[in-house]
């Protein structure tokens, strides 16, 4: 399973309400052509660097967070070439990237396959 996380802040001035259940339904009925089983946005409720024991609080960490859940790395390829490569695609992504900020993607992999050291 390949997960993606966009982590991001609603620019000023745009409805966040409004942005994100835009944002949820245009980028769930797209993705699940391409695979996606699952998509969510969540709101950072806090976060801190350091230990628990001795945390520090974190500054200017974006406030949103959307998870992708994917089958496999070709699906979403496939999608983000859909999002800049074509009309409908393109128009998704302008309207996103153009309403928010401070955007961080991370792609990874569920879990781990163990590894022989002597491989």
């Amino acid at each position: 399973m390949i997960r993606v996380v966009h982590l991001f802040d609603v620019k000023n001035g745009v409805s966040e309400g409004s942005f994100i259940e835009w944002l949820d339904a245009k980028l769930d009925v797209a993705s699940r052509q391409f695979g996606c089983v699952e998509r969510k946005t969540w709101v950072v409720l806090e976060g801190f660097s350091g230990s628990y024991t001795n945390p520090k609080p974190l500054r200017d960490r974006p406030k949103y967070v959307n998870e992708a859940y994917w089958t496999d790395l070709n699906g979403v390829n496939a999608f983000r070439t859909w999002l800049t490569k074509t009309p409908d695609g393109r128009e998704v992504h302008d309207r996103w990237f153009s309403s928010i900020q401070n955007h961080t993607v991370i792609r990874y992999v569920e879990g781990w396959a163990a590894a022989s050291m002597d491989e």
